[in-house]
Parts: C-alpha cells; structure tokens; sequence
C-alpha cells in the first residue's frame, strides 16, 4: 500500500480552532508550517494593536474586515479582498481600529 499525497498536506479547515497567534499577541491564528513555510488565517479582533514592529516580508489577503498598515510613517488601509506584499526589510506593524474582527490570511515572504 502506498501513502497518499493527501497524507502529507498540512490542513485547517473552516471551522477548525483558532488558537492565541504565535508571533502576533492579542491575535488568533489557524496556523500552518511545513519545512520552513509558514501559513496563517489570522483573526484580528476590533481594537487589535500589534505587539511589536516587524521587519520580516509578507504576503496578505484580507478575507473579512479591514486593517491598518503602519509602514515607517505612512498608514495604509485594506479591506476584504484586497491582497499585498510587504517585501523583508520594511517596518511595519497592523491595526485593527474597527468594530469588527478582521481575519487576514499572512504567508511568510521566506
């Protein structure tokens, strides 16, 4: 018998749990890892501000809510469905000043 391909997938589904966000405090995470690639489903509750400031490149797609973008000193907004990649080596931090969560898929630029 042979394994399936199935077998080897890193999977979260829909309703799966999400858990304290390990790298974003105050956040809530489906959180995906696999040879050094890393994939969240990231809940930002309203009033969410980050913990810290990062350096590290990502790529992000909002799937529900919106979010701000502090990179350096400028401030972006993006909303459901909009999609962005911060390269490595720009500071930035995120916000989430509505009423309601935004969940934002991140995937590490690596």
């Amino acid at each position: 018998m042979t394994n399936s391909n199935q077998e080897k997938l890193q999977i979260s589904r829909k309703n799966d749990k999400s858990y304290p966000d390990k790298a974003s405090i105050g956040a809530y995470s489906r959180w995906l890892e696999d040879d050094g690639r890393r994939l969240r489903i990231v809940t930002y509750p309203s009033g969410y501000e980050a913990d810290h400031v990062c350096y590290d490149g990502h790529s992000f797609y909002v799937i529900n809510g919106s979010v701000k973008i502090e990179l350096g000193s400028e401030v972006t907004e993006w909303h459901a469905d909009d999609a962005f990649i911060i390269p490595n080596n720009i500071p930035h931090c995120l916000f989430n000043i509505t009423n309601e969560d935004a969940i934002v898929v991140v995937m590490d630029n690596g």
